[in-house]
């Protein structure tokens, strides 16, 4: 991807930020303007490449592998999953309130994942695709260190060293490739189900509910991670933000106050 040198300004005034934090702290972002039909352009970067913990982010890629299976018609969307398929997890989302013997259908299990970041939801869906099979999407899609290893809230696998990994220039690109599917049939849901995101305490932060995000967040002990497409009048942006070995409260105010100077920059500063 090309880089704007307009960009250099921007990556100057988050520096600025980033260079107040601990020294043991990880920041990795991308900011990218992307062109329809055509490769997406960096308006600015840093630490792109550096491995991190991937958190809830790696939702994202189970919920295009279930959509790229369904488009290929090898699942059915409205197939049903019994919650007794996998054990109860606690954690973020709905499903662990429920009493009784329950079914939800793929897409129901997507849209609790993505939206409520549910990691029961996660795990059917995992269970039932195969967390092998997920991770060879990983690289027919070129995300070349995003690695699905372990369940949501599996405290065994995370004492063993088993754990999930992204970098911003992967989530950057998987994103880029659920925004060029927008229009099309399952990509128009998977679309609309990154817009209704409930969790806006990091990049959106101060833009205000009426603001449409499509996005997804990760949190875990000392990480924070958001990614997902602005649409404004100045043109669509990525913005992916992921934020390892920093306490969760500095990094979810960090994370808005970068949040703001991204935007302000790319509907304000871009030609």
């Amino acid at each position: 991807m090309e880089q704007l040198i307009v960009g250099k300004s921007l990556e100057i005034q988050l520096a600025a930020l980033l260079d107040k934090l601990p020294s043991d702290a990880t920041v990795s972002y991308m900011v990218t303007r992307l062109n329809e039909g055509e490769e997406a352009t960096i308006v600015a970067s840093s630490k792109e490449t550096i491995v991190h913990t991937g958190a809830s982010m790696v939702k994202t890629l189970i919920l295009e592998y279930v959509f790229h299976l369904a488009s290929q018609e090898q699942l059915n969307l409205n197939d049903t999953i019994a919650l007794s398929r996998s054990p109860r997890v606690e954690g973020a989302g709905a499903l662990m309130e429920l009493v009784g013997n329950h079914s939800f259908s793929y897409l129901e299990l997507c849209r609790l994942m993505m939206v409520l970041s549910d990691n029961w939801a996660t795990n059917l869906l995992l269970q039932a695709l195969g967390m092998e099979n997920v991770n060879a999407r990983a690289e027919q899609l070129g995300l070349e260190h995003f690695e699905i290893n372990r369940m949501m809230m599996d405290v065994k696998a995370v004492k063993e060293n088993r754990e999930n990994y992204i970098t911003a220039i992967d989530i950057v690109k998987l994103l880029h490739h659920i925004y060029e599917l927008r229009h099309t049939l399952y990509g128009h849901e998977m679309w609309n189900i990154l817009g209704r995101q409930q969790f806006r305490d990091i990049l959106p932060f101060h833009w205000g509910e009426d603001v449409v995000f499509h996005h997804k967040t990760g949190s875990l002990d000392c990480v924070e991670h958001d990614a997902g497409i602005l649409e404004t009048m100045n043109g669509d942006f990525c913005f992916v933000l992921l934020m390892s070995h920093l306490c969760n409260d500095k990094a979810k105010q960090l994370g808005a106050q970068m949040g703001l100077i991204m935007k302000k920059f790319v509907e304000d500063a871009l030609p």
